[in-house]
């Protein structure tokens, strides 16, 4: 049974001028460890952390919470299995997901020139 559906689409431009205005002090607010590693061996990083950014929305947005939910964007990563994104949380994210009875997380992340979209479909019992 789907749970929820969330999707969002993030301008690469912007997501290159949030990092250029404030750098690490915005990658450590909104991305985990993990993240930012994997970045890191990037040339496109512009582009790998907008997908990464629109994934959290979509999964907020599929939780039903949005950003007023009290749920940080670090208790949310998307991290690499194999060739597919997926996305594990932690946290009041968790706690959440579970009251929604979510029993699994599907994400497709998708650039293109100028825009990053990712779809999340949550899926429980």
């Amino acid at each position: 049974m789907i749970r929820g559906i969330g999707i969002d689409l993030v301008a690469i431009d912007r997501m290159a001028a949030l990092l250029e205005r404030f750098g690490e002090r915005f990658e450590r607010r909104i991305f985990t460890r993990e993240e930012i590693a994997a970045c890191a061996r990037r040339r496109d990083r512009s582009s790998f952390l907008a997908g990464r950014f629109a994934a959290k929305e979509a999964f907020l947005k599929a939780l039903g919470t949005g950003l007023t939910g009290g749920i940080s964007f670090k208790e949310i990563t998307v991290v690499r299995n194999r060739a597919q994104p997926q996305i594990t949380v932690s946290g009041k994210a968790l706690i959440t997901a579970q009251e929604l009875r979510v029993s699994r997380i599907h994400l497709s992340i998708s650039h293109e020139k100028r825009h990053a979209v990712a779809v999340v479909i949550l899926e429980g019992d």
